[in-house]
């Protein structure tokens, strides 16, 4: 997995320079990152996309396995279904415009956040912290799968200060901010491959006379 997600961490960083340079006629070099429908939102979008069918892939392969591990799968699976359709649909940010027009507790007139589709991206992140920490005991299970998750979270950390913080917003956090969410969402589409993988190789494992039954443990023998 190691090679896979350099090789890929590469091609990203590529993209996103020719993003940037890739323009239309009279546009800021943000163009593509600060438009919902620019390219940097549709590749993270595709890595959702991506992910939530690597992680129903592992579902399936893990049908046999015990139920935390199944449930797993699915709530990963589902989660990411609703992620890629929140980056296409922007469920976020139509949600903090209508909280922008209530303003509960007056915290946007007051100046405490800038508006409450930060804090709408921000309580993803609140909501996963607690939840990753009830699946921790399954996520171990899956070595190369924490590790990306965990750099993912950085990702998403990092995307997420730059966006609440930097105020206005200027061409150079917007491209640092849209870059990070995208290498957050390959960083998630790269963990599902790694689980997808685990499961590949034990459906093998089980296929083959010579092996036996089913592992009880879902790490299996990749190695990842």
């Amino acid at each position: 997995m190691l090679t896979i997600s350099i090789a890929f961490a590469v091609l990203v960083a590529i993209y996103i320079l020719l993003a940037i340079v890739l323009i239309p006629q009279n546009e800021t070099r943000h163009f593509h990152f600060v438009d919902e429908r620019g390219a940097i939102t549709v590749l993270s979008a595709m890595f959702l996309a991506i992910g939530c069918g690597f992680g129903f892939a592992s579902f399936l392969l893990s049908l046999g396995s015990p139920r935390s591990v199944r449930c797993f799968w699915l709530l990963v699976s589902t989660a990411l279904g609703l992620l890629v359709l929140d980056e296409l649909l922007q469920f976020h940010e139509r949600i903090g415009f209508r909280l922008d027009g209530i303003d509960p507790f007056d915290l946007a007139s007051s100046g405490i956040i800038r508006g409450w589709n930060d804090v709408v991206v921000i309580l993803y992140g609140v909501i996963a912290v607690p939840v990753g920490v009830l699946l921790l005991p399954t996520m171990i299970r899956y070595r190369s799968f924490l590790i990306l998750i965990c750099i993912a979270f950085v990702s998403y950390v990092l995307h997420t200060t730059i966006d609440s913080l930097v105020e206005p917003p200027t061409i150079l956090s917007v491209i640092l901010e849209e870059s990070a969410k995208l290498y957050c969402s390959l960083c998630v589409a790269l963990a599902c491959l790694a689980g997808l993988l685990v499961h590949t190789a034990n459906v093998k494992l089980a296929s083959n006379p010579q092996i036996g039954a089913y592992p009880s443990n879902a790490r299996g023998a990749t190695g990842l």
